[in-house]
């Protein structure tokens, strides 16, 4: 280039000795943003000789096609149109296939940074070498990428096709013989497309270089390096470049080979090369490295997306062959209810072709399901896009279906089955369950014959049906009932005794008879003109017939339905048996005080005597038909147990049905009770009600339930009154469960004993007894109380021990023992506070033993006597000696700051002895708690006698005392010390001389509380001090009070039953301390200062605050 700033460089140039341009290029940032060139234009004063462009400068991390913000292709397009003649050089730093054919379809030559470092080159060596070039007009790149364009985008051809094609152009742009694709897999390489080398591999063949499947083991091959090297691999002098030792070379003998990976889902394929026997002149340069690459890249994509075509094609089919097999029938509508698929099952339903309806709208194909429950559930998914189930009738079919419909943002996947034969089963039983109703309704057996033959032709549809009915005194059939068809074909019938035909055979084998032709029967009966029948048994009531002049006319399906209509009869003539034979029973009854019943299988009433009725409080007319259950309720639990093998718990019904299973049982119990009322009645000529029962008493009895053995399922129930009997039952056995429940539930270990003559016997142990001791409740029961070893052997001889044969005999004795005692447990030895004592029964003394586990209890004492005495003498002691060492350092020394140290270490050590006098007065105060009761106590003198007292100590302080007369609160003498130290803390931590202290109260009598509050106006008491106090907080090494006064003021109050709260003190300064105490009447007489009090005992109407 002779000219300055005849090379132009587009974007900031990278940073790589690879990319040194020359010392005459100009640099500019500004792209063509609409197409023009008049941001170039003012930034080049004159046409260019060549332009370097820049392509990976911009908005790239966001795997988008741009630079600086403008689509790639349109700047390149743009750099073009304003250098139409002009060598345009593109680059990136790392090699971009993208990039490359961008570059080639504007006839702009492309080079990568790694291809530049390869082959030792800049971008300086390469513009010049495409100027020299530019003048023998288009670039060699552009005709092969545009065929390469047509050819990949050609969608007419299929992808072996297009590989042939892209083979030859390769060829031709590459000026080799051959090309070829293949594939490797693992340590194996097949050879699927070449062109050119049909003589070359029939040679190998015949040599045995490939075996007889077409594959060759990989490592034979030039591939691969290719596979290894993982980019493009090529060589046009193999002696050069360092092939000649190759297997691949020795075996195959090409001089010049170029190839590039086929990559499928980031795994290697295989390879597309090509090749030539002969030796090229020259190397392959970078444009021609780049278009194998292409051309590879290309490939790999191709297979790619055959890969995911042929996915998606085998998972349709998949679901197709699915959708095909399912029973259910199935079809898809998408978002404008068109069908999209319709499997065989769904298109033999709807009665359609399944290929006909797909593309067409559901609505117009089906027009009556619109209004229907498959119109708005369908809609309704897709509104909601939850799934819905229904069932539904399509009238123009005549079918009834149950369908799951599964939404989406696409559609609509709709399953359905058939279920018009489970809707008409459905309705056949709803029409015989009726008929049985009205069946069990007649009265009489004239009135259950005419139902069943009216039923049989109305509403089950056959026409020919009758009813004969068996006459056990004649022997003989007689028909009662039959339906118009059956009177006018067979004429007039009389009674007949019992022979050979249908009707005689069913009632003798009592099974039914189903002949298909009558007439190939010869039993002596005239059938007129029917064909067909079907008789069915009654029990021994009778026969019921079905008749038709067809033929084989009834199958398995017609003899269910007449079963079952039979089966429905034969109850209904059994009920009207049982009721005459209960009126027989009845008439048996009258005269009979007893108090009888009889009761259907139901547990229905048939049938009371008056004292029955009278018993229970009801008229005899109004509890015949109710059930026995709705005025005599079953007892259960305790008050039902079993007193033998025949009583029952459970409901009478249990009882009646428990009988009906048990052949072998004649009657059961069940315990019965009858709530007070007043049932009303119809009063008697005497003003009485009538035999009607008036009682304010839950009354008891004992039902003993009979079965009637007549296959009715029913008994005879006889009531004895038993209230008196189960009060006295009731009474034991409450206080039974309530000392078993006391003895299973006691938390301490109880063993009961029986003292007899000469022994005393182990009678029972509670659970915490078995779980402490390790002893098993069934294991001692029975034994000797001496075999029970509990002893704790000491380890020093001199103590004595003690064992449960001692303690049982101090029990005999004395009646009553309570001694502390150390037994060996399964946890080790624990001490126990041992209680025993005796008690009296008609036949036998028993006694208990309560053990107390104190082992806890004992160890605090101990842990307390130490901790008090280290307290009271230890630490006094030591700190004596610190006040003596810090006085003596105090007086020894004239440094400030040492004199300083000593006050702070004498300050301190006081601190310390005021927390062991702090602890002695806990120790007093906890004991004086044990040691007085509250009573009445007013509150104003305790407190002025507390205020006078700081008054005199701080004179500077104004203490008030505001509390009415009267205020009177349940407490002891300690409620002194609880306000004294309230007053101390605020007048020691005020942080003014005069500080302000002030005491009232005030009663609350509708909660019986008093309310005292002690207020300051000092700094106040910190929140965390005051949460732990008040227990808003637990105690914890950060959380604590290291004073005493307040825990004293807390223990206090809680003792007496009160609380602890805090407020803002006088004047929104300081702290309030509020207390509130359980409220007491007016004491006997005024408390003196000290608190003492003429009577403990609380006034008339005084409560203790809950």
């Amino acid at each position: 280039m002779a000219a300055e700033n005849r090379l132009l460089h587009l974007g900031a140039p990278a940073d790589a000795p690879w990319a040194e341009l020359p010392p005459e290029t100009r640099v500019v940032d500004a792209v063509p943003s609409d197409g023009t060139d008049a941001d170039v234009a003012t930034a080049v004063a004159g046409d260019a000789d060549a332009v370097v462009v820049r392509l990976d400068v911009g908005d790239r991390d966001d795997g988008s096609n741009r630079y600086n913000g403008i689509d790639r292709p349109d700047c390149l397009r743009a750099v073009r149109e304003r250098f139409p003649e002009t060598t345009v050089l593109a680059y990136t730093a790392d090699d971009d296939a993208d990039a490359a054919i961008d570059a080639g379809r504007h006839g702009i030559e492309y080079v990568s940074g790694r291809r530049l470092t390869a082959d030792g080159e800049t971008l300086a060596n390469r513009v010049r070498a495409a100027s020299g070039r530019r003048g023998t007009g288009r670039s060699a790149n552009d005709e092969f990428l545009e065929r390469f364009l047509r050819i990949t985008s050609d969608r007419s051809m299929d992808v072996e096709a297009k590989v042939d094609r892209l083979l030859e152009v390769g060829r031709e742009r590459l000026d080799l013989t051959i090309g070829f694709t293949s594939r490797v897999d693992e340590d194996r390489y097949e050879l699927l497309q070449q062109v050119g080398a049909d003589e070359l591999l029939q040679s190998f063949i015949e040599a045995g270089a490939i075996s007889p499947d077409g594959t060759v083991p990989l490592e034979t091959t030039y591939c691969r390096r290719t596979i290894e090297d993982g980019g493009t691999t090529a060589f046009t002098d193999p002696e050069r470049d360092g092939w000649a030792d190759d297997p691949a070379y020795e075996l195959f003998g090409l001089e010049t080979y170029i190839g590039g990976r086929v990559v499928v889902e980031g795994e290697t394929l295989g390879t597309l090369c090509f090749a030539d026997e002969d030796t090229r002149e020259r190397r392959f340069t970078d444009a021609e490295r780049l278009f194998v690459e292409l051309l590879a890249e290309w490939l790999g994509q191709e297979f790619e997306r055959q890969q995911a075509r042929d996915r998606r094609e085998a998972a349709t089919e998949r679901l197709e062959n699915t959708l095909e097999r399912i029973d259910d029938a199935f079809f898809a509508l998408d978002a404008d209810w068109e069908f999209t698929y319709v499997n065989g099952k769904a298109a033999t339903l709807l009665d359609r072709d399944p290929d006909a309806l797909v593309g067409t709208h559901v609505w117009s194909e089906f027009p009556d399901a619109l209004g229907r429950r498959y119109e708005s559930a369908y809609r309704g998914a897709m509104e909601t896009q939850e799934p819905v189930s229904f069932e539904d009738h399509y009238g123009p079919l005549d079918l009834w279906t149950k369908v799951r419909a599964y939404p989406s943002e696409d559609g609509l996947s709709v399953f359905f089955t058939d279920i018009t034969d489970r809707k008409r089963r459905e309705e056949r039983l709803r029409q015989l369950l009726g008929t049985a109703e009205r069946l069990q309704r007649a009265e009489d057996a004239e009135g259950i014959a005419t139902r069943l033959v009216d039923a049989a032709r109305e509403v089950l549809g056959y026409r020919i049906n009758g009813i004969e009915l068996y006459d056990e005194a004649t022997e003989t059939l007689e028909i009662v009932s039959w339906s118009d068809e059956a009177a006018e074909r067979l004429g007039e019938w009389t009674p007949r005794p019992v022979g050979e035909d249908t009707s005689s055979e069913a009632l003798d084998t009592g099974e039914h008879v189903v002949v298909d032709d009558v007439r190939e029967r010869d039993d002596g009966r005239d059938y007129g003109d029917i064909r067909s029948v079907i008789a069915v048994p009654l029990g021994r009531h009778g026969v019921f017939s079905v008749g038709s002049p067809e033929p084989g006319a009834f199958d398995d399906a017609d003899l269910s339905v007449v079963q079952l209509l039979a089966t429905n009869a034969t109850a209904a003539f059994d009920r009207v048996d049982r009721q005459r034979q209960l009126r027989t029973y009845e008439s048996a009854l009258e005269n009979v005080d007893d108090m009888v019943c009889v009761l259907d299988a139901d547990g229905a009433v048939t049938y009371a005597t008056t004292p029955f009725a009278a018993w229970l409080g009801i008229p005899k007319d109004a509890l015949v038909g109710r059930a026995i259950s709705a005025v005599l309720d079953a007892s259960g639990g305790a008050d039902g147990r079993a007193t033998s093998p025949s009583r029952t718990d459970g409901t009478i019904l249990d009882a009646i049905a428990s009988l009906a299973r048990d052949e072998e049982a004649d009657s059961t119990v069940v315990d019965v009770t009858v709530e007070p009322a007043d049932t009303g009645g119809t009063a008697g000529p005497d003003g009485g009600s009538g035999g009607v029962r008036r009682d304010d008493r839950t009354r008891r009895g004992e039902l003993r339930l009979s079965s009637l053995h007549d296959g009715s399922g029913g008994v005879v129930a006889s009531l004895v009154d038993t209230t008196d009997l189960h009060r006295t039952r009731t009474e034991l056995s409450r206080e039974r469960d309530r000392f078993n429940r006391l003895f299973e539930r006691l938390p301490d270990p109880v063993i009961e004993v029986v003292h007899e003559a000469d022994d005393t016997v182990i009678q029972s142990i509670n659970p915490a007894f078995e779980s402490q001791f390790g002893y098993e409740a069934a294991t001692v029961r029975g034994q000797s109380i001496g075999e029970l070893d509990l002893r704790y052997d000491t380890l020093d001889p001199a103590e004595p021990a003690t064992s449960e044969a001692s303690i049982d005999r101090r029990v005999r004795e004395e009646g009553h023992v309570t001694d502390e005692i150390r037994r060996r447990t399964v946890a080790g030895p624990r001490e126990f506070l041992f209680r025993g004592f005796t008690y009296d029964a008609p036949d036998q003394t028993y006694a208990f033993g309560i053990y107390t586990d104190i082992t806890e209890r004992k160890h605090r004492e101990r842990y307390l006597s130490v901790v008090n005495r280290i307290l009271r003498h230890n630490l006094r002691n030591e700190l004596n000696v610190v006040f003596g060492f810090a006085s003596e350092i105090a007086n020894r020394t004239d440094d400030d700051r040492i004199a300083d140290y000593a006050d702070r270490i004498e300050a301190t050590a006081k601190r310390l002895s005021d927390l062991g006098d702090g602890a002695r007065e806990i120790k007093r105060v906890v004991e004086e708690g044990l040691s007085e009761q509250p009573r009445p106590l007013s509150v104003r003198p305790v407190a002025e006698t507390v205020a006078e007292r700081r008054a005199e100590q701080h004179p500077d302080a104004r203490i008030e005392v505001s509390i009415p007369d009267g205020v009177t609160v349940r407490a002891d003498d300690r409620l002194d010390r609880v306000l004294d130290h309230l007053v101390e803390n605020a007048v020691v931590h005020a942080d003014t001389d005069a500080p302000r202290v002030s005491i009232d109260a005030t009663a609350d009598p509708d909660r019986g509380s008093v309310t005292v509050r002690v207020a300051d106006d000092g700094p106040g008491i910190p929140e965390a001090i005051r949460e732990v106090v008040s227990g808003d907080a637990a105690i914890t090494q950060l959380r604590h009070n290291s004073g005493i006064g307040l825990w004293i003021v807390a223990w206090v109050v809680e003792a007496y039953g009160g609380t602890v709260g805090f407020e803002p003190g006088i004047d929104g300064e300081g702290t309030t301390v509020r207390l509130r105490l359980p409220a007491a009447g007016p004491p006997a007489a005024e408390s003196s200062p000290s608190g003492e009090s003429p009577s403990d005992e609380p006034a008339p109407g005084e409560s203790d605050l809950e």
